[in-house]
């Protein structure tokens, strides 16, 4: 009777010298020499890791996005370290089974703490300039903007020798998160005022609105700061990453 025998892939001998794999192990010559090495294992991915790459990829995303909105805001003056916070932080509330997303208080508009201490810039903090840090509220679907009156004499940090007119802006960048994309719902500049002569209490309110469409859900950063200009008509900004003060005061996020 006729038996068909299946052979597995066996080395070679050429030349006097083997060549191949045999089991677990490989023949080959290197620099002239026949040597044998166990032969590589492929290890296949886990659950685990698989999730983790793909959980990964999606903070680097929201991190990048909101990241290049708060800088171009910043003026391009901030801290190197503020990227890495910020990929932290998200991962850290959106994207663990501790974070806010699986929070029922995030039913609704509820402010997410912690991102307000990352620092976008540490030569010079807004309190140094003003007495009082604007405060940010969010009464259904308005965020209130509220700024204390200013005055030359409050301030505790010597400014830009040159500046003799101060203004501010914010700016509110959303975050969707079934499209993955940032954009910005509100940019203000305000005038320029003297600085010797401050300015008064200001109040502003802008609506969680983006081309006429209600923002229903998602994830809200409001981002506050101050210009300094050497005169009314200056086309340019006196701030650089010396002299440079910006601030996060507030994110909110609704599932």
């Amino acid at each position: 009777m006729f038996h068909s025998l299946n052979f597995k892939k066996m080395a070679i001998i050429k030349k006097g010298k083997i060549h191949g794999k045999i089991g677990n192990y490989v023949y080959r010559v290197l620099n002239g020499q026949e040597i044998i090495q166990s032969y590589p294992r492929s290890i296949k991915p886990r659950g685990g890791t698989l999730l983790e790459n793909e959980s990964f990829g999606k903070v680097s995303q929201q991190s990048s996005r909101i990241y290049q909105l708060v800088k171009d805001f910043a003026l391009n003056g901030i801290n190197e370290q503020l990227y890495h916070d910020m990929v932290k932080f998200f991962k850290k509330n959106f994207y663990s089974k501790t974070g806010v997303a699986n929070n029922s208080n995030f039913d609704d508009w509820e402010e997410v703490s912690g991102f307000d201490r990352l620092v976008i810039n540490s030569r010079v903090q807004i309190e140094d300039i003003l007495i009082n840090i604007p405060q940010v509220s969010l009464s259904g679907n308005i965020l209130n903007v509220q700024l204390y009156e200013f005055k030359r004499s409050h301030v505790s940090r010597k400014t830009i020798k040159d500046a003799s007119y101060i203004a501010f802006g914010f700016r509110l960048i959303y975050y969707d998160f079934s499209s993955g994309m940032a954009e910005v719902v509100s940019d203000f500049d305000s005038e320029r005022f003297i600085i010797s002569k401050g300015f008064e209490d200001q109040k502003y309110e802008i609506p969680l609105v983006i081309n006429g469409i209600l923002i229903e859900n998602g994830l809200l950063v409001f981002v506050f700061g101050l210009r300094l200009f050497a005169s009314l008509q200056s086309f340019g900004y006196l701030n650089n990453k010396e002299f440079n003060p910006c601030i996060i005061l507030g994110v909110w996020y609704k599932k």
